[in-house]
Order: C-alpha cells, then sequence, then structure tokens
C-alpha cells in the first residue's frame, strides 16, 4: 500500500478474545540518513514514519524512541501533534501516552497530518561518519578433532565526509586466540570488553592512528581478523556423525555489507547427511569437503543461522597422524644410524689407540702444569705485595724469576704442542681451545691492571664501580683457570 509492503503473521494457535501476544519486529533501512557539512561541522538528517505503520488502530501505550549515534547532538527535530521530547542529546521520544491531542493511531496513521507522517531529526556529529563493507571474505574451518577457526578478509570503506580514527567489531564471548593484520603486519587493538545489552559477545576497536593512518573519505582499507572457537558450544557428537549448529556471521558490526562470502570448510568429512540451508556450491577435495554461501546486501542485524550433520572420514582422519608416525620413525632410524656410525667410528679410533703420542703428552701437560703453577704463584705474590704481606722486592723477585721460567717453558713446549696437532683433530682442538684461553687470560689481566691503574687516578666515578668490575674480571679469570684444568685433565685422560 503505497510505499509500504504489508505481511501476514500466521499463528499457531487462534488469538482468542481478551488474549494477548507480544510480536517483535526487527527491520533495517538503507540509506536513510543523509550526511551534510554546515559550516565546520558534519550535520546527519534522519526522515522516518514517527510511529509503526499498522492496519489496526493502535492505543494505550504508543512509544517511539530514535536513538542517535552516542557522539551526536540533537539539534532539531519535528513534532507530532504534541509529542516529541528530547530526553538525551543523542535520543528523541514520541509517547502518545504523554499527548493531549493524540489518544490513539488510527490505521496507516490516518489520524495524522501529512506532514507528520514521517518526521526528520537532524543531529551534529564530528566523530563518527557513514561507512560501510564493500566485500567480507569468510572461512570457517571445521575439524573433527575439535577445531573451528575463523579467519576473515575485510574491506572497508569509509563513504562519509569525516576521516576515520577507529572502527569496532563484535566477536562472540567464547573466542580465543584473537589477532588482526594486514598486509604490513599487526593492527593495534583495544582489550576485549563485554558488548552492552549482549552478554554472549566481546567487542574490540581497532585503532588506526597507533600505527597506521586515519581512514580518509573516499579510501578503502583491507584487513584480516583471526580467531578461534571452543568446538563443543556448537557440535554434538553420534559415534562417526558429528552435527554443528553455527551462525556463519561469526563476526557482527554496525555496517553495511555490500558483499559477503562464505567458505565453511569440514575438515575430516566423508558426507553431508543432512544441512538446513543448502550452499551455493560445494567442493569436495583431499578429505574435505568446503560448502560457498554468497550473500549480498547484508544489514548489520541479519543473522544466518544453519546446522548440518556430517559423517567422519575415519581413514583420512588416522592418515595424518599415522604419516607423522612414519616421519618420525624414519628419523629415528636415522638417528640409529647416525649412533652406530659414529660407535664404529670411535672404535676405530680405540684401534689406532697405539699411534697417541703417550710421551708428548706427558710432557705436554706436565709443562703446561707448572707454567700453570708459576703463574698462580705470581697471581699471589701480587695479592700479598698489595696488601702489604709481603715486600715489593721480595715479589719483584719472584715476579722475575717465575717470568723467566714461564718464558723457557712456552719455548720447550713447541715441539710437544706441533706432535698433538698433527697427530689428529681432537689433540689438534684441545692445543688450539688453550691457545685461545690462555690469550683470554692475560687480556684479563691486562684489563684488572688497566682498571685499577685508572682508578688510582681518579678517572672511575666511585668505589662501588671498580669494585664491581674488578669482581667480574676475577670471576672471568677464575672460570678460565678452571677450563684450562678440565681440557689437562681431558688430555691425561688419553694416558690411562
Amino acid at each position: 500500500m503505497n510505499d509500504n509492503e504489508m505481511i501476514t503473521i500466521y499463528l499457531d494457535s487462534p488469538l482468542l478474545l481478551n488474549q494477548e501476544i507480544t510480536i517483535t519486529f526487527t527491520h533495517t533501512y538503507v540509506n536513510v540518513p543523509i550526511y551534510y557539512y554546515a559550516g565546520t561541522d558534519q550535520q546527519v538528517d534522519y526522515s522516518l514514519n514517527p510511529f509503526p505503520v499498522l492496519p489496526y488502530k493502535t492505543e494505550k501505550q504508543v512509544r517511539s524512541i530514535f536513538r542517535m549515534p552516542e557522539t551526536a547532538e540533537v539539534t532539531v527535530y519535528d513534532q507530532v501533534g504534541d509529542t516529541g521530547a528530547l530526553i538525551a542529546d543523542f535520543i528523541v521520544s514520541y509517547d502518545i501516552s504523554e499527548s493531549f491531542e493524540l489518544e490513539y493511531l488510527d490505521p496507516w496513521l490516518e489520524n495524522l497530518q501529512n506532514d507528520e507522517k514521517e518526521i526528520t531529526i537532524t543531529f551534529l556529529d564530528n566523530e563518527m561518519t557513514k561507512m560501510q563493507i564493500d566485500s567480507v571474505e569468510r572461512e570457517i574451518f571445521i575439524s573433527a578433532w575439535g577445531i573451528i577457526r575463523i579467519t576473515e578478509k575485510i574491506l572497508i570503506e569509509n563513504i562519509g565526509l569525516l576521516p576515520i580514527p577507529s572502527f569496532t567489531f563484535n566477536i562472540p564471548k567464547i573466542s580465543k586466540n584473537l589477532r588482526t593484520y594486514d598486509e604490513i603486519g599487526d593492527l593495534e587493538i583495544s582489550d576485549l570488553s563485554q558488548k552492552l545489552f549482549y552478554p554472549k559477545l566481546y567487542s574490540f576497536t581497532i585503532n588506526l592512528v597507533g600505527n597506521r593512518a586515519r581512514l580518509a573519505p573516499g579510501s578503502k582499507f583491507e584487513f584480516f581478523i583471526e580467531y578461534e572457537l571452543s568446538f563443543e558450544d556448537y557440535a554434538s557428537l553420534n559415534w562417526f556423525e558429528q552435527s554443528v549448529e553455527i551462525d556463519l556471521f561469526t563476526t557482527s558490526h554496525e555496517f553495511y555489507v555490500l558483499q559477503e562470502n562464505t567458505n565453511l570448510v569440514i575438515g575430516g568429512c566423508n558426507s553431508i547427511k543432512s544441512i538446513s540451508v543448502n550452499p551455493d556450491a560445494v567442493i569436495n577435495s583431499r578429505g574435505s569437503t568446503t560448502l560457498t554461501y554468497y550473500s549480498t546486501n547484508r544489514s548489520p542485524f541479519e543473522t544466518f543461522l544453519i546446522q548440518f550433520t556430517f559423517s567422519v572420514d575415519v581413514f583420512n582422519l588416522l592418515l595424518r597422524p599415522l604419516i607423522i608416525m612414519i616421519i618420525i620413525a624414519l628419523l629415528s632410524s636415522l638417528y640409529v644410524v647416525f649412533l652406530k656410525m659414529r660407535k664404529g667410528k670411535e672404535e676405530r679410533e680405540e684401534i689406532g689407540a697405539k699411534f697417541i703420542p703417550f710421551n708428548e703428552i706427558r710432557e705436554f701437560c706436565s709443562l703446561y702444569e707448572e707454567k700453570n703453577a708459576l703463574t698462580l704463584e705470581i697471581r699471589r705474590a701480587e695479592g700479598q705485595a698489595k696488601r702489604k704481606k709481603m715486600a715489593k722486592k721480595t715479589y719483584k723477585n719472584v715476579l722475575t724469576k717465575n717470568s723467566a721460567k714461564i718464558d723457557q717453558i712456552k719455548q720447550e713446549i713447541i715441539p710437544f704442542k706441533q706432535t698433538l696437532v698433527d697427530t689428529n683433530e681432537t689433540f689438534e682442538n684441545i692445543v688450539k681451545k688453550l691457545d685461545v684461553l690462555d690469550a683470554e687470560r692475560i687480556s684479563v689481566n691486562d684489563s684488572l691492571n688497566l682498571l685499577e691503574t685508572r682508578y688510582k687516578r681518579g678517572r672511575l666515578p666511585s668505589k662501588a664501580a671498580y669494585q664491581k668490575l674488578s669482581d667480574d674480571f676475577v670471576k672471568r679469570r677464575k672460570k678460565i683457570d678452571r677450563t684450562i684444568d678440565k681440557l689437562i685433565q681431558q688430555l691425561r685422560s688419553y694416558l690411562l
């Protein structure tokens, strides 16, 4: 009738005299608000019927509440008779029960003036503007092993007048492992918070200002949302059959969607036994079944609840762990072969033990231990001299005597060292490690002497700093001494 569409509601049983029934309608209007600039402010005009258009006389409790965005401020709103009141900065109410002129509404609002059958509310909003989602590519992966993974590629567009710094999405409260990202990397999002009036939803806000840029008017932004759902909350098991009931529009928001494609991938599926809504396409490949659903021009309030039952492909489910077991067994076999080869090599080395230069090892170890003992004696004498427990002349004699002896040992040890290097790779590595450790020990001693000199000259910030650095160098030197002793003992073990 006129610009209205009539719907017929069939009741399960007739409505008896004086009997009441509550019916809830949810409907969405597209392209109703008009956005424009008024000076430097964004103004929005919202035009719609003030009351529901019904084919019956309406009386008693009739109230219409128009709620604008919380960031809005209503500046102008039309009156319907003597009704129309601003109950908040962003809420306008039309209540027949408070009217002195209107006691009821005739069918098709015939008792209203022509200019009252449609009202206009104007509000100011400099924070939110018109946006839409151009496309959504969603994959819902359901595995018989108990996994539901959601991956969505979303292309959102700013078709309003203001740059957008952030926008909000809602996901089921039982979601976990949420991740949002684009081609560059992860996006900055707020903490999950329970959505007001929707206890089963969590909301989060994607902030573009932090590590991206505001979405300018006429611009588009593509990003991804990933999360997982608890399989037990959506599925029921019956031996080798599983029944799943799920809303394909798992992620909710406040945007109008032009095109939305959902691929429902069922892993380990042998066949679909029953389904409440037939898909637009079906693909069977590699032990999985993909059901594809296409939708266009979707409003934020729409849902797409489907229920299906599928039989589990036990062979494919067991094939993957079987392959993993084979790989593990193969790696274990290779490891056993490696151990046997290594053992054979060690046996061959034992057979060749008669070629080990025992005398050279014995002389090398004795000379090295003697050099270490002389070095430690110099270190003890130096400490006693610093504590004034030894005369400086005595310390100098010890230093001169031991240094000369150390230089002599360095010359005597050269032929034995060369013999060990030429014998095999094991001895060569030990000798090289000893040379490196000797160099490190000399470096640490030089560092200690330099640190002490700087401290005496007042070039260090504090005594505590000097003590801390000195202790660190001493610990490092002790560690070097212990490592040298271990290597010498390793060499001596070949003499047993």
